[in-house]
Order: C-alpha cells, then structure tokens, then sequence
C-alpha cells in the first residue's frame, strides 16, 4: 500500500543485481531525483543550487516509460520505496 507522495524531477536510473557479502546474487533498483540542498551553511559547509539524490525503487517498469527530466509524482510504500511515478504535465 501506497504510504505517501511527493513531487521530484527524474534524471536518471541503476538497476541490476550484485553478488552480496552472502555470496548470493540479489537485485537492486534505483532511481535519481533532483532536490534542493538542505541544511544550514556554516564555514565549513557550503552549498547551493540542486543535487541528485538516489532513492530505491521496486522495479524498472515504474520509470520505463518516462523520460528524463520529467516533473513526476513518486508514491513511497511501507518500505519507503518508490512503488509507482507518474508524470507530471508542467505547461
């Protein structure tokens, strides 16, 4: 079930599978959002304009179709994972 959403620009991806410190081959799926920076400056903390933050996601086929970019509107579930996006339409 479907837990939240927000709002986030998609600009990119990484799914596959990798070999665990088990020794066993397990999947992975992520996207990368673009967000503002947040924190407080100081004098030894800097920033400004946005970052790419990854999030994990349940499947490829949630971002198959939507192009990089995009405004999209991400649903989380229990697990805190993107489990559905939807393009937003920004005119």
């Amino acid at each position: 079930m479907d837990k939240s959403m927000e709002e986030k620009i998609f600009v990119g991806y990484g799914f596959g599978r990798f070999k665990n410190d088990q020794g066993v081959m397990q999947s992975y799926c992520n996207v990368f959002m673009l967000e503002d920076f947040n924190g407080t400056e100081n004098e030894d903390y800097h920033f400004g304009g946005k970052k790419a933050v990854k999030y994990r996601c349940e499947k490829p086929e949630i971002f198959a179709n939507i192009k990089f970019g995009a405004s999209v509107q991400c649903y989380f579930n229990s697990k805190s994972l993107i489990s559905y996006m939807v393009p937003i339409d920004n005119k």
